[in-house]
């Protein structure tokens, strides 16, 4: 309140630089510097506010909108360092006041938004405030949700008008790294992927016709990954974006099956995770897009199992073949430290980045469980693989004690409906003392299903 409007917007201009140019390492630690950046953030949501509750916000004239833009880097620093736990700059009450006043202004920016015509459509700085609302509904999904309820079918329409299916890869950025209007939608994905859990904004959703956009933007995405791009910023963001739309669809396929056996969308998207999966596990360092793909696929095939492409073609066998490689080779027997007996553990492999893939790993295996019964290629795909002899041998060599509930019930679900479609899968897991084993780890509907006739 002490500067001057000519004082006050260079400040904050130069700050956002320093902010895009080194993030927050330039803010000294302790007190002085937690009370600068409160400061630094709280100046930057009061203008946003000033200038976006006029009256007439859509009459903004260049230099303020130059002014906001940088307010929303600003801003979007002060919602990093909300989340931040280690070493954070604020302290929790500085954070608690500091949310408070940054949901007033990103209310200022949803009332902005809700006046934009199909003429400001192609507005950089109506990109900047979509972008910025991003940041905010991907960790905020609790307050202004009405408000952002009301702004979805916008906010789909907007990303619809900038989307380019087309695009080359070189395009889709900037030579700063700050993505193009034309992929505005990579911004609110995480948003997306936390209103699609919840009912009425998924319906919103629906209604405005996100599914098509995603998949159509998933088969854009995956062009870019394959085609092997040089830059390191384009392809961690492309397989960010991917993993991310996995998450929406894997919300949709959980809550709105009908959805995903009705909408032709869904089929061209499984056609897609069909080939995706055995080309993702042939090379290195894509396990947690692997492992959505893995779990999106079998989720899907559950539910489309009667489509000509799941129904024993190529691809649905490889893509079988591909996800049962990824779920068995998940865990192996390492020798426990002090302990002359192997212990059942996390492989090598996927030790990094387990913490990212576990959950999705468990419901990997609960909907293989889901589709043996339905797809024929599938039991065929594990006997190929020779993963019933593995399991076996594995379970065989480890301590019973390392071996966690939830991974017995986990093998238990997907051996039984082996066992109950499959007379060669029964046949195998028999010849290798699957009924000694079964009652080891206290698997009784195994042990059930290996002892009736």
């Amino acid at each position: 309140s002490k500067l001057s409007q000519s004082q006050r917007d260079p400040a904050l201009k130069l700050a956002a630089c320093l902010v895009q140019a080194c993030g927050s390492e330039w803010i000294p630690a302790g007190s002085a510097g937690s009370k600068f950046l409160a400061l630094l953030v709280n100046l930057a949501c009061v203008e946003v506010r000033l200038t976006l509750e006029e009256p007439d916000p859509l009459e903004l004239e260049g230099k303020k909108k130059e002014v906001i833009t940088a307010c929303y880097i600003l801003i979007e620093l002060g919602i990093q360092e909300c989340l931040r736990e280690e070493e954070p700059l604020l302290e929790e009450v500085q954070k608690m006041q500091l949310i408070r006043i940054m949901e007033e202004a990103f209310g200022a920016v949803i009332f902005y938004l809700r006046q934009v015509g199909q003429e400001e459509l192609q507005d950089p700085f109506v990109f900047a405030s979509v972008r910025a609302l991003g940041a905010w509904m991907a960790e905020e999904t609790s307050s202004l949700k009405q408000e952002i309820c009301e702004l979805l079918s916008f906010l789909v329409c907007y990303a619809k008008k900038h989307f380019k299916k087309n695009s080359p890869a070189s395009e889709l950025l900037s030579t700063e790294g700050s993505a193009l209007p034309r992929d505005a939608l990579r911004f609110l994905l995480p948003g997306f992927c936390h209103l699609t859990a919840e009912d009425r904004p998924r319906d919103i959703l629906i209604s405005a016709g996100a599914p098509a956009l995603l998949c159509e933007y998933f088969l854009q995405q995956w062009e870019v990954l394959t085609s092997k791009p040089e830059s390191l910023a384009l392809l961690t963001s492309t397989e960010m974006s991917l993993q991310t739309t996995c998450g929406i669809f894997l919300n949709l396929v959980v809550t709105a099956p009908d959805l995903v056996r009705q909408d032709k969308t869904f089929s061209s998207l499984m056609d897609l995770l069909l080939k995706a999966l055995p080309l993702l596990l042939s090379q290195k360092d894509h396990l947690v897009l692997a492992a959505n793909i893995a779990t999106l696929g079998l989720m899907m095939a559950r539910i489309l199992a009667s489509s000509a492409a799941l129904q024993d073609s190529q691809p649905a066998q490889e893509f079988f073949r591909a996800a049962i490689r990824f779920l068995a080779e998940a865990h192996s027997a390492q020798a426990e430290p002090g302990s002359e007996s192997l212990a059942m553990a996390v492989s090598p492999a996927y030790a990094s980045a387990w913490a990212d893939i576990r959950e999705l790993w468990l419901l990997g295996m609960q909907a293989l469980a889901g589709c043996v019964q339905l797809c024929p290629a599938l039991p065929l795909a594990v006997l190929w693989a020779q993963w019933l002899e593995g399991l076996s041998t594995l379970l065989t060599c480890v301590s019973p004690a390392s071996v966690d509930f939830e991974l017995v019930a986990a093998f238990q679900g997907v051996l039984v409906e082996l066992v109950r479609a499959s007379k060669p899968c029964r046949d195998v897991i028999l010849a290798h003392h699957g009924e000694e084993w079964a009652n080891l780890y206290g698997m009784a509907a195994l042990e059930q299903c290996l002892s009736e006739p």
